[in-house]
């Protein structure tokens, strides 16, 4: 917890130093303690922070008193949530080091629409480091139409040299595959309906390679096949090097450095039902078809993982905080949390619903969390 507190400790403070008396990272520190224990609003974690204040007060030293919530609310709303990500991001570096993949995907903050501007819902799009399983980023949007734009913004903070970044079909796009390759990255994108001929082309491609021989001898294959409660799903994976498609693709000049095409089918079979869907990718790294698909099924993880949690454990889609910056520093501080708890392996393998169970109610191991188990990954 120390190096996090050096860290937050140089964020600028835009309060007025006139009527101050809590320090910035103090509010930090108690905010994550509360948020971590069930607390997601400014009301609820003044009162449940007032309920143990005797053990804040000497915790973080506090001369003041537990802050009031229209004090924890002020300073959510004027925190510079661009410095604010930047320390995040270097706390999450000292942490966890590199890894190999970076999910990106947006997440609406649903109850946080602006019914009186249009009834725009905002968006946070985040980076999710699939190999260790941690937040390592976001950005804010307006509203789903402006992922696009917001999704170089976040590729610029991130160190992403040497890693695979996955995005879904809405970050398709050629300025994003250049700034990624651009920053020494890798991509793996989503290939949908709305990038157009590419699209087209690469579905008759795979189309025209399962009835030709010697097309089909060029692509690599791998299958899979799982079942529980009465669903059974087969996933069929198909992956080409670009260099067999100069015939076939016609804007494949288009993305920097592609390298090659893949193509997952999924069969799910439910009862007498049966769905069959196929998903098309293009990637500047030429994998085989175990790795494409290794790739392709951690990028959920951003879904399953971090973005379920968030909703589920912390509320965070029933949040109505959208004053000023309110909504982007309030979701920061639960991916510091979310982190937190899933780099506390202290416990061995249990679900993250248990171990929260076990900080709320016994607060000597939310204690070991903090001042023993993450300390020590530094």
């Amino acid at each position: 917890m120390k190096r996090m507190i050096e860290i937050f400790e140089e964020l600028e403070d835009p309060r007025d130093t006139r009527g101050k008396r809590h320090k910035l990272v103090d509010i930090i520190v108690m905010s994550i303690y509360a948020n971590i224990c069930g607390n997601n609003d400014c009301e609820n974690i003044a009162d449940w922070l007032e309920l143990r204040a005797r053990y804040f007060i000497e915790l973080v030293d506090l001369e003041n008193g537990i802050p009031s919530a229209d004090t924890f609310s002020r300073v959510y709303r004027v925190i510079n949530p661009d410095k604010f990500t930047e320390m995040f991001a270097e706390w999450v570096r000292g942490v966890a080091g590199e890894g190999k993949q970076i999910a990106v995907d947006g997440k609406a903050v649903k109850s946080a629409a602006d019914r009186i501007h249009g009834g725009n819902t905002p968006y946070i799009v985040s980076a999710f480091l699939t190999d260790i399983g941690i937040s390592i980023g976001q950005v804010k949007c307006d509203d789903k139409s402006n992922e696009i734009s917001a999704m170089p913004d976040l590729l610029e903070i991130l160190g992403i040299s040497g890693c695979i970044i996955t995005i879904d079909a809405i970050g398709t796009q050629t300025d994003i595959a250049t700034k990624i390759v651009g920053k020494e990255g890798h991509y793996c994108l989503t290939v949908k309906e709305n990038q157009g001929n590419l699209y087209k082309d690469i579905a008759e491609y795979f189309e025209f390679a399962a009835t030709d021989e010697e097309e089909n001898a060029k692509i690599k294959r791998h299958s899979t096949i799982c079942g529980e409660h009465g669903r059974i799903e087969k996933r069929k994976y198909a992956v080409v090097n670009d260099e067999y498609l100069k015939n076939y693709i016609n804007d494949r000049n288009q993305w920097k450095n592609l390298k090659s095409v893949g193509m997952v089918e999924n069969t799910r079979i439910i009862g007498e039902k049966t769905t069959i869907q196929r998903k098309y990718y293009i990637m500047d790294i030429d994998v085989t078809a175990e790795k494409f698909a290794e790739i392709t099924r951690s990028h959920w993880q951003i879904e399953n993982g971090l973005h379920w949690i968030l909703d589920v454990h912390f509320k965070e889609d029933l949040s109505k905080s959208k004053e000023d910056y309110s909504i982007f520093n309030l979701s920061l501080l639960r991916k510091i949390c979310y982190n937190l708890i899933k780099l506390d392996t202290s416990f061995g393998k249990i679900s993250f619903r248990k171990k929260l169970n076990r900080y709320t109610y016994d607060f000597e191991l939310f204690h070991n969390l903090i001042f023993n188990v993450i300390p020590q990954l530094y």
